[in-house]
């Protein structure tokens, strides 16, 4: 793959997971496997416009915004679903390790085998678990066992975006799923931000007894809502 579609680059903080806050560079890819009712990046992963990057193009921008306003925590490879662009990636991440910069890697975790292809250039991997009821689609179970297993080489930790329509079990799945591989994978539980279709955020009892079951059984887990929503940055 010469060239990626990349529908956004830009520098922003991290407004989800544990490295909430820090400063990067985002990439973000054009493109998904999913439809989440809740994804507030739609426009831009399926019907906005895009640009067509070459692997050496993409590294001298990046280049050029970290020489202009860092230094960055890390660059963000987001999307849409980056690892559609595996083969790309391939062939750009080796060169950014060159330059010195941490990948973050954030991933629907439904590609295992598409992530042991990159992973031993990725530093930080942000794997969502995606539940039916967000999907609309089937369970990805499977998938997101072995992307655990997978990942777990890396910093890995897990996010599950909750909201109203969220069933216990699903969660309760889950928590398991994350503790088969390692009990100590850091474990976030993200309540949804009221956007399209989703009306409505996750009533507090609900948050709590999902965070209160998964505390039973896993060692790192945290509630932590959207900073970008929260402040009205990128």
């Amino acid at each position: 793959m010469d060239k990626a579609k990349i529908s956004e680059l830009f520098c922003s903080l991290q407004g989800e997971g544990i490295y909430w806050g820090k400063k990067q560079i985002f990439v973000r890819f054009y493109s998904c496997n999913m439809k989440c009712v809740y994804c507030d990046e739609e426009e831009k992963t399926f019907h906005g416009p895009y640009e067509e990057i070459d692997v050496e193009t993409l590294r001298n921008r990046l280049l050029l915004l970290e020489l202009e306003n860092g230094p960055f925590h890390s660059i963000s490879l987001t999307g849409g679903e980056p690892l559609l662009y595996a083969d790309f990636l391939k062939r750009l991440s080796p060169l950014l390790k060159e330059d010195g910069f941490r990948l973050y890697l954030e991933t629907n975790g439904t590609y295992p085998e598409r992530l042991r292809e990159v992973i031993s250039w990725m530093d930080i991997i942000a794997m969502d678990i995606k539940l039916p009821t967000a999907t609309h689609d089937r369970a990805f179970w499977k998938e997101h066992r072995e992307f655990l297993e997978v990942g777990r080489r890396k910093g890995l930790f897990v996010k599950i975006v909750v909201t109203a329509e969220t069933a216990f079990e699903e969660v309760e799945r889950a928590i398991e799923e994350v503790a088969r591989v390692d009990c100590t994978i850091p474990f976030i539980l993200q309540p949804v931000t009221p956007y399209g279709e989703v009306a409505e955020t996750i009533p507090e009892k609900s948050l709590f007894s999902f965070e209160q079951r998964a505390r039973s059984v896993l060692k790192d887990v945290r509630v932590i809502s959207q900073l970008h929503k929260l402040v009205g940055i990128l």
